[in-house]
């Protein structure tokens, strides 16, 4: 048990170190805003024209008896 405790006792300094994990949050929010601000708006790419077919009509059906 005192060996459980030993090891307890010089890993618990390590969480301490630590950022708090709101702190983290935080941080990456502002990061992320950060990059989206500085993202440049795409410019809208001409699509190439199409040629439009010419449609063509349905035949009508004849009424079947």
């Amino acid at each position: 048990m005192d060996t459980l405790h030993t090891v307890l006792r010089a890993i618990t300094p390590e969480r301490k170190s630590a950022p708090d994990h709101l702190t983290v949050f935080r941080e990456f929010l502002a990061r992320l805003d950060k990059i989206q601000h500085k993202a440049p708006a795409r410019p809208a790419s001409p699509k190439p024209a199409r040629a439009k077919h010419a449609r063509r009509k349905t035949p009508k059906r004849g009424k079947g008896t």
